[in-house]
């Protein structure tokens, strides 16, 4: 076993079971993408969630790269074949690393998911970006006007919603300008029709960032796909974090019990 590229990603390792691989998304970690989740799917599951933002930190990512950084930290933790669950710009590592490992990856957990960016989410990508040289409070409410639903930011005080802004400004992932700009050229279209695993799609549908409609476009082009839809905005693990665990556990226990049964 060696290290790709000479790159070990740092990991957070938990549990025993089935292997399964959680990819954060852009300007996050493994820990703030997934929550709560890492301990709850690690009671099934042997869960790996690696942490790939300080190493894109100045430097040109490469999600080809990326995905077989994150088979190798699978492969570390023991997992000779394993699911992965990917989350916004995750969603296309995991499908790359499908393609370029089909004998690794057994199956898909794809949320808020795009296999190429829409024209709205890179619009608002390019402010993002922008945002990253300037004052993070303004940064900060951006990222919330784009994370969280209306539902979640109207239940807050301002008091609470200022508190939550201080908070998100002192935690921007590092990493963050080299991550949009891969999700802004990114188009793992292609990959699609190559991918033959179960995949699960889950659209988020109060999603400010990634039209819920966009997971169509997955479902269409993807030849063992289901679709689910969580009520909430682009982090799941925030607003409704015991129905996203139970998507994905219910999906994989299926697929699970279709193995064994072949």
């Amino acid at each position: 076993m060696h290290a790709v590229h000479n790159v070990v990603l740092p990991s957070v390792v938990r549990g025993t079971g089935p292997g399964l691989v959680l990819v954060h998304g852009a300007g996050a970690t493994g820990d703030s993408t997934y929550g709560r989740l890492i301990s709850g799917l690690a009671a099934g599951h042997g869960v790996v969630a690696p942490d790939y933002s300080k190493l894109t930190t100045g430097a040109t990512v490469d999600i080809d790269a990326l995905a077989d950084w994150h088979v190798e930290a699978a492969l570390r933790a023991g997992h000779e074949r394993f699911a992965m669950a990917g989350h916004s710009l995750g969603s296309m590592i995991a499908t790359r690393a499908a393609v370029r490992h089909p004998d690794r990856v057994t199956a898909l957990v794809l949320t808020s998911a795009f296999a190429r960016a829409p024209a709205s989410t890179r619009l608002k990508l390019r402010v993002w970006r922008g945002l990253l040289d300037g004052g993070r409070g303004l940064l900060a409410r951006y990222l919330m006007s784009l994370m969280l639903s209306d539902r979640y930011l109207d239940a807050m005080s301002e008091d609470q919603i200022d508190g939550f802004a201080e908070l998100v400004a002192l935690t921007t992932g590092a990493g963050s300008a080299e991550q949009i700009e891969l999700a802004l050229r990114l188009d793992v279209r292609a990959d699609l029709a190559r991918i033959s695993v179960p995949t699960l799609v889950i659209a988020t549908s109060d999603d400010h960032l990634v039209p819920a409609a966009v997971s169509g476009e997955l479902i269409d082009h993807l030849s063992a796909a289901v679709s689910a839809t969580l009520p909430c905005g682009h982090l799941p693990a925030l607003e409704c974090p015991q129905e996203w665990q139970r998507l994905i556990e219910d999906f994989l226990t299926a697929v699970n019990s279709d193995g064994a049964a072949q």
